[in-house]
């Protein structure tokens, strides 16, 4: 299944032992089978770009209103990943029908930033894509963070790694949108 308007090849995927599942690109990898992952987090990347995303389930903060969740958000995860730099550049809202599998979402927003972040002695610039699914019902909040750098390596090999270095901001926006469309909670039980 090829995610609308992008040659991006995409299968389902189980996130927590299949209490989440979406589907994610099939250049990405299960992270946690080449190193430790926090419970909280499934981590997917493509390293052959330097392209990852991270499902997390944090503690529902009840102080932060929703208005201002997605920004609060974003700057957490950048003081967290020890941002040299970090940029908002738009807050956008999400409907039920962005996110028609997690309809219980109280408040559903899509946070676009930059990120600089350190690797080694260089500095990169990240583009960020944060979704913040609120979940005060079960006492957390889900979010799923695109990272793809800003200028990505040389690709190598196949095409599917040459396509995904070319990934410009409209097609990480259309990968976003469809992990959040095929995003199925299966099991509320992970949650609180």
């Amino acid at each position: 299944m090829a995610i609308s308007g992008s040659s991006q090849r995409t299968e389902t995927r189980e996130l927590w032992g299949g209490a989440v599942t979406c589907s994610l690109p099939t250049r990405m990898v299960d992270v946690s089978d080449l190193r430790p992952v926090p419970d909280h987090q499934e981590v997917w990347a493509d390293t052959g770009v330097d392209q990852a995303i991270i499902f997390e389930i944090v503690e529902h903060d009840a102080s932060v209103p929703d208005g201002e969740a997605g920004r609060h958000m974003f700057e957490d995860a950048a003081v967290g990943n020890e941002a040299v730099a970090a940029a908002v550049e738009s807050v956008a809202p999400l409907g039920v029908q962005d996110v028609p599998g997690v309809s219980e979402a109280s408040y559903r927003c899509v946070v676009r930033g930059r990120q600089t972040v350190r690797r080694g002695q260089q500095a990169a610039d990240t583009c960020v894509l944060l979704a913040v699914l609120r979940l005060p019902h079960v006492g957390s909040d889900l979010l799923i963070t695109l990272s793809t750098p800003s200028t990505p390596p040389p690709p190598v090999g196949d095409a599917a790694v040459a396509a995904a270095a070319a990934l410009g901001e409209g097609e990480q926006q259309e990968l976003m949108a469809g992990v959040l469309r095929s995003l199925r909670v299966q099991s509320w039980e992970l949650f609180g």
